[in-house]
C-alpha cells in the first residue's frame, strides 16, 4: 500500500494540466510566504531543498522536486527561475528527465518548462545541461503528464530562438508533436492542445524555413488532423493546428503541398466558426494563398473564400475585418478571372462600404482601399471593368478615403482617382462629375493645403489633378 504522501503526489500528477494548474493535496499546499521563503536573500534556494532534492531518500527527493516545481509555478520567469540556476539545479533536474520513474520525470519536464519560459540566457542553462536529446528521448510513452510536460518544455525551448529550434529539430524533436497529431485517437485533449502549441513555437514568427523534409512530414499530418479531429478537440486546439499551417504556407512550394491535400474547403469553413480566435488563424492561413501564385489563389476561390469573406468584413473583431479586406485585396491584385470572381460575390459594395465608414478603425479601411485601389489597376488593362467599378461607387469610396488622415489609405485614393482620370478615359466627365458632387474637391484642396500632406507625393498629386481637371478651384482659399 502507498504512504499518503506518495498517495497525493500520484493524485496531484495524474490531475496536472500544463494550462490549467489545479491545487496540490494539503500536505504540500504552500502559501504564498512560504513560497516566498524558499528563495535567499542572495536569491538562491534555500539550502533545506537544495539538498533534499540530492537526498537519496526517494520521497524527501520528489517532496524537495515539487516544491521547485510549484515555486516556478507560482511567481513569474524572473521571480523564481534565477534562484534555481544560481543554485545550481539546472543539471539535477535535468538528470531527472532520464531516470526511470514516471513521477520525477514529469516534474522535471514541467520545472524545465518553466526554465525555459524566461529569457534567452535562462533557457540556454537548460540547453547547454543537455535537456534537448532527454526531452526527446522520453517519447514515445503512454504517460500523458509526461508527454505534456515534454512537449511543453521542447516547445518553449524552440520557441526560443532560431539557434535553439534548429538544435530541437536536429535531435529529433519535432517528430513527437507529429505522432501526436498524427494518431489524435490515441491522446488526451490536453496532450493534442500542446502538441499542435508547440508546433507553432517552432514556426513562430516565421524565422529560417525548414527544409522541404520536414513540412513535407507537418503538412499531411496537420491536414488529415484537422480533417478528422476527435470530437472532443478544442476550438484551441485546432486553431493551433491551424496557425501553423498558415506559418508553412508562407511558402510557395509548402502552400502548393497543402493544396493537394484538399484542405482548402475545411480551412474555408473554419473561417465562418463562431470561435474568434480558430477563426482569425483560418482567415490568414487560407489569405496566404491569396498571396501566393495565380494557381493558389484560385484554388482558395475554388474553395468558396470569397462567400466566406463576406460576413468576415463586418465581424466585430478588427483583426477578422482587416484581414478579411487584406485577402480581398489579393485576390482583386490577381487575374482578371479573379477579379471578376470577386465582383461576382458581390465584395465590392462591401469593400465600398468599409471605405466609407468614418465609424470603422483605420486598419480594416485602409485594406478595403488597397483591394479598390488594385481594380483600378487591372481596370487600366481591362477597360472593360471601369463602368462596374463606377457604377459600384469607387469614385465616392475614393473621395472618403481621401478624408482618412491617414497618409497610405490617401496616397491610395489619389493615384487611383489620377489613374481613372486618365487623358484615354472615355468616363472622365462622369468620373469628375461623381467625385465633385462627393465633396472631392474641398478634400483635395485640403490634401494640397494641410500641413501633413501639404508638399509631399499625396499633397503635390492631389495639386496635379486640380490643376488639370478643376482648374477654378486651383487657387487656394483666402484667409
Amino acid at each position: 500500500m502507498s504512504s499518503p504522501v506518495e498517495t497525493a503526489v500520484a493524485e496531484d500528477l495524474e490531475s496536472m494540466s500544463l494550462q490549467d494548474k489545479p491545487a496540490d493535496e494539503d500536505w504540500e499546499e504552500d502559501s504564498e510566504s512560504e513560497l516566498d521563503s524558499f528563495i535567499t536573500e542572495d536569491q538562491e534556494i534555500i539550502p533545506a531543498i537544495v539538498s533534499d532534492i540530492r537526498s537519496d531518500d526517494r520521497r524527501t527527493r520528489l517532496i524537495a522536486t515539487i516544491k521547485i516545481r510549484r515555486l516556478l509555478q507560482k511567481r513569474p520567469p524572473h521571480v523564481g527561475v534565477q534562484p534555481v540556476i544560481n543554485s545550481g539545479l539546472v543539471s539535477t533536474v535535468v538528470e531527472m528527465l532520464s531516470v526511470d520513474d514516471n513521477k520525477f520525470r514529469a516534474e522535471a519536464a514541467w520545472i524545465v518548462s518553466n526554465i525555459a519560459s524566461g529569457t534567452s540566457d535562462q533557457t540556454a542553462t537548460v540547453v547547454e545541461a543537455g535537456a534537448i536529446p532527454k526531452l526527446v528521448a522520453m517519447f514515445p510513452t503512454d504517460i500523458s503528464d509526461v508527454q505534456e510536460n515534454a512537449l511543453w518544455a521542447l516547445g518553449n525551448i524552440g520557441g526560443d530562438s532560431e539557434r535553439f529550434r534548429d538544435m530541437v529539430a536536429e535531435a529529433g524533436g519535432i517528430q513527437p508533436p507529429l505522432d501526436v497529431l498524427d494518431a489524435p485517437e490515441k491522446h488526451t485533449e490536453k496532450v493534442r492542445n500542446t502538441a499542435s502549441w508547440v508546433l507553432t513555437c517552432y514556426l513562430t514568427p516565421r524565422r529560417a524555413e525548414f527544409g522541404p523534409d520536414v513540412t513535407g512530414k507537418m503538412i499531411p499530418i496537420l491536414a488529415k488532423f484537422l480533417r478528422g479531429a476527435p470530437e472532443d478537440t478544442s476550438y484551441d486546439t485546432l486553431g493551433y493546428a491551424v496557425k501553423a499551417l498558415d506559418q508553412i504556407c508562407a511558402n510557395e512550394a509548402a502552400a502548393e503541398l497543402t493544396i493537394t491535400t484538399g484542405i482548402l474547403p475545411r480551412l474555408v469553413e473554419l473561417c465562418t466558426t463562431g470561435n474568434t480566435d480558430l477563426r482569425y488563424n483560418a482567415i490568414r492561413c487560407v489569405g496566404q494563398f491569396t498571396a501566393g501564385s495565380e494557381a493558389s489563389t484560385d484554388a482558395a476561390i475554388e474553395a468558396g473564400f470569397l462567400e466566406a469573406l463576406k460576413p468576415c468584413i463586418f465581424h466585430y473583431m478588427v483583426t477578422i475585418r482587416e484581414n478579411a479586406c487584406w485577402a480581398a485585396s489579393n485576390v482583386a491584385a490577381g487575374s482578371l478571372s479573379q477579379v471578376h470572381a470577386l465582383l461576382k460575390a458581390g465584395l465590392l459594395p462591401i469593400l465600398v462600404t468599409v471605405v466609407g465608414d468614418k465609424q470603422e478603425v483605420q486598419k480594416p479601411r485602409n485594406e478595403a482601399t488597397w483591394a479598390l485601389a488594385n481594380l483600378v489597376n487591372t481596370a487600366l488593362v481591362h477597360p472593360e471593368l471601369v463602368d462596374p467599378l463606377i457604377e459600384g461607387e469607387c469614385v465616392e469610396a475614393f473621395s472618403d478615403a481621401m478624408a482618412t488622415h491617414h497618409f497610405n489609405t490617401q496616397r491610395l485614393a489619389v493615384q487611383s482617382l489620377q489613374k481613372l482620370l486618365g487623358r484615354e478615359s472615355r468616363n472622365q466627365d462622369k468620373v469628375l462629375e461623381l467625385f465633385k458632387a462627393a465633396n472631392g474637391i474641398a478634400r483635395l484642396r485640403a490634401l494640397r493645403d494641410e500641413k501633413g500632406t501639404r508638399g509631399s507625393e499625396v499633397g503635390k498629386t492631389a495639386h496635379e489633378i486640380l490643376k488639370e481637371h478643376y482648374p477654378d478651384f486651383v487657387r487656394r482659399p483666402r484667409v
